[in-house]
């Protein structure tokens, strides 16, 4: 692949790209010789101790200047770059979330993300589907490890039937390619009734445990619907008794996988647990929490903080505030309500209500508290809340810029309900005593069922 230059947007003033006359507009052809692919080459280059940058001026091709920068601890870099160009998606599943959207959300919830370098950055769950030749060398020549693979199914015509994609069927081929390279693999099974669940996911678990430790690890998620599904494919999701077999079934697996392995290999996401009706695992079971990020031992994490946190109680009676509103999912909220009794007794100081919210945005069967909008919060808290309260909404329903689905904030639900609306345990609990508010854990059922 030829390089392509990426543009600096801003130039942080007094930073060291800033004293080595670095400006917004010029674009970055190559960092120490090395052309410049991508964003995800400089995110792993630029942070060289010596970097000699090759920049081309705004409208100017082919005359490069170079740039000398030494790097010095605690000195920000201060260049911020052009967005990335995203890989989209090439399959057609018919669970897919994207396809299940209400109408008038903003563009960006519209992509069909299935990029690798995301998968690396930030844990994304991608397909290997849409991936040339080139990109697989990238990766081992890279070490762009763990990666998170979608497989769903190891059996090609089954994973062609999720996945809708004729690629689909070189998942083996591309695994032993990865591992073989020296790449670890979280991956993921998304169960879809009498798909790939059954004898299919038995199968396709023990092939993936072959490649172990190449492929660490395989969680099992049950798919998710909205009630947004005109026109797409009649998928159905589990029943209770459903949930209850297939969750007995993976955790069987897992602990033929600690006899065979040495660990348990094979992970049930929250979501099946909490479907099922069964108890949330102990932390053990979790090993290094490694699919925190997609389900898979949040509850118990939250419990563990829950239990450890330093309370706040005192500074918020100071503050005047005496009672605490914790919104979150259908599904968390009555898993955490069992465990106010505890939280009470460590925060006598306030009073504690805990609100599952209904998913009316995306309707149901979504219950996940990561996908509340705002609009549904703002529901919920405004014929409770009084003044003098405060309100915790989980932090996974907004983005990283503060942002709801429904493009509220925090800051617009605080104004309509005139009270304190914060998306963070931070004013409650801390892991440590002299925590600053905004610095402290938010385990407020990120992404949680």
């Amino acid at each position: 692949m030829g390089a392509r230059p990426v543009e600096i947007i801003t130039v942080d003033p007094g930073s060291l790209a800033a004293e080595a006359g670095l400006t917004p507009g010029e674009r970055v052809v190559r960092v120490n010789g090395r052309p410049v692919r991508d964003f995800l080459d400089l995110h792993l280059w630029l942070g060289e101790e010596e970097l000699e940058l090759a920049v081309e001026a705004p409208g100017v091709r082919g005359a490069a200047r170079e740039v000398r920068i030494l790097r010095s601890y605690g000195r920000p870099l201060g260049l911020r770059f052009a967005e990335p160009r995203i890989r989209l998606c090439g399959n057609d599943c018919p669970f897919c979330f994207v396809d299940q959207q209400p109408g008038g959300l903003r563009q960006s919830l519209r992509y069909r993300d299935d990029d690798y370098r995301f998968s690396y950055l930030h844990g994304h769950f991608v397909t290997l589907t849409n991936l040339k030749e080139w990109e697989f060398e990238r990766i081992i020549e890279q070490e762009l490890s763990p990666l998170y693979v979608s497989v769903h199914a190891l059996d090609p015509e089954v994973r062609a039937r999720v996945l809708k994609s004729k690629r689909a069927g070189e998942i083996r081929r591309r695994i032993e390619q990865l591992v073989a390279g020296g790449i670890t693999l979280h991956t993921q099974i998304v169960a879809v009734p009498g798909v790939n669940d059954g004898r299919v996911l038995e199968e396709t678990v023990e092939g993936l445990a072959d490649y172990y430790p190449g492929v660490r690890s395989v969680s099992v998620v049950p798919v998710g619907l909205t009630a947004h599904r005109a026109n797409l494919p009649e998928v159905r999701s589990f029943t209770r008794a459903e949930a209850r077999r297939l969750a007995a079934q993976v955790r069987r697996t897992g602990r033929a996988m600690e006899r065979r392995l040495g660990t348990t290999f094979a992970y049930v996401a929250d979501e099946l647990v909490i479907l099922a009706g069964k108890p949330i695992p102990p932390a053990a079971y979790y090993g290094g929490f490694g699919q925190r990020e997609n389900g898979v031992g949040l509850v118990r994490s939250a419990f563990v903080f829950l239990e450890n946190a330093v309370p706040r109680g005192a500074g918020l009676r100071r503050r005047g505030i005496g009672r605490v509103w914790i919104l979150t999912g259908e599904s968390f909220g009555p898993v955490l309500a069992e465990r106010l009794p505890a939280l009470r007794a460590r925060l006598p100081e306030v009073g504690l209500e805990v609100v599952p919210v209904e998913n009316r945005f995306f309707g149901r069967p979504t219950t996940v508290a990561g996908l509340l909008a705002g609009r549904d919060l703002l529901d919920a808290a405004r014929p409770r809340v009084r003044p003098g309260d405060l309100v915790l909404v989980p932090d996974e329903s907004v983005n990283e810029d503060g942002v709801f689905l429904d493009d509220l904030t925090p800051a617009d639900l605080a104004r309509e309900l005139g009270v304190e609306v914060v998306p963070s345990w931070g004013p409650l609990l801390a892991l440590e005593e002299d925590a600053p508010e905004d610095e402290a854990f938010s385990a407020l059922a990120v992404g949680m069922p």
